[in-house]
């Protein structure tokens, strides 16, 4: 079994894959810890413990078959450190993902109140960064209300 410091990089890689990308397919998760077990020694354990990550996943995050991607499972948290702007990013373009299925356009308002428990679990973010976040990844409609734009769904932090 891998010792507790691998798995927590190994957790927290997951993790970053899945935010930067709004939702990480295995071969993205694979690539990722390909190039942090080389960068940190840790790849011919990795290699033995999970030549097939699929177990992990499974256990750990939700597979969406519309996409074919792993995401955080619904009400959870990050478990690891992931960046603020990157967590805000996340979880406000997957509740406007959400609502844009709903055919909703929610309010600000709507929007803090459905993503700020999921970010109680470090620093709380400001209403001015959450609202920079969704400037970059969203347009205003109407008055108040927010729609992901097509060209935010693809937009990545790094």
């Amino acid at each position: 079994m891998l010792g507790a410091p691998v798995m927590d990089v190994v957790m927290e890689t997951i993790e970053s894959v899945i935010a930067m990308h709004q939702g990480a397919t295995i071969e993205q998760v694979n690539n990722e810890l390909v190039i942090r077990g080389l960068e940190l020694g840790f790849l011919d354990i990795l290699a033995k413990e999970y030549a097939d990550l699929t177990p992990l996943l499974v256990e750990s995050f939700e597979f969406d078959n519309e996409t074919k991607t792993y995401k955080l499972r619904k009400n959870k948290k990050f478990k690891t450190h992931i960046p603020l702007e990157l967590r805000v990013r996340y979880f406000v373009s997957s509740y406007l993902k959400r609502m844009e299925h709903l055919n909703r356009n929610p309010t600000f308002d709507d929007i803090i109140l459905n993503i700020m428990p999921s970010l109680k679990n470090g620093i709380t973010p400001e209403h001015q960064t959450i609202l920079n976040v969704l400037e970059s990844i969203a347009k205003r409609v109407d008055v108040d209300r927010w729609q992901l734009t097509k060209s935010g769904q693809q937009l990545d932090l790094f």
